[in-house]
C-alpha cells in the first residue's frame, strides 16, 4: 500500500528526534515491556512529536493561504493528507484530554486544540 502524497512515514523528522531523545535517556525503543518509568518518556516524546507535527501543518496551510493568489487554489491532494494527519492528532489530544476533563468531545475540542498547540511550542523549546 503506498501513502498518499506529503505523508511522513515513521523514520522521519519527528520520530527520529524522538528516536534520538530515547536513546540519549538510555531507552530502548524495542522494550516494550518495560518498567512504566520507561513509557512514560516514550509517551512525552510521540506528545512532542505529534504536536509538532500538527503545529506544522497550521504553519503551512498558513503560510501558502497567505500567499495564494485570488482565485489560485493550493494543492488539494496535500491538504487533504494533511487534514487527515491533524485531525487524527486533534482526535488524540482530545481522548487525551478526556481522561481530565469529563465534559463531552464536542465540548472540549476548543482547550484540546489549544493544549496540542501548547505542547508544541513547549516541544520546540526543548528542542
Amino acid at each position: 500500500m503506498s501513502l498518499p502524497p506529503g505523508i511522513m512515514v515513521p523514520g522521519g523528522s519527528g520520530c527520529a528526534r524522538a528516536a534520538e531523545q530515547m536513546r540519549r535517556r538510555g531507552l530502548d525503543m524495542g522494550d516494550w515491556g518495560g518498567a512504566a518509568t520507561q513509557r512514560v518518556p516514550m509517551a512525552e516524546a510521540l506528545g512532542f512529536a505529534m504536536a509538532r507535527r500538527a503545529a506544522g501543518i497550521l504553519d503551512r496551510h498558513r503560510d501558502v493561504l497567505a500567499r495564494a493568489a485570488p482565485g489560485a487554489m493550493p494543492d488539494p491532494a496535500e491538504f487533504a493528507a494533511d487534514d487527515a494527519i491533524f485531525t487524527a492528532v486533534l482526535d488524540a489530544a482530545n481522548e487525551c484530554l478526556g481522561r481530565f476533563d469529563t465534559r463531552p468531545a464536542g465540548d472540549r475540542w476548543c482547550d484540546a486544540l489549544l493544549q496540542l498547540l501548547q505542547l508544541a511550542q513547549s516541544a520546540r523549546e526543548a528542542g
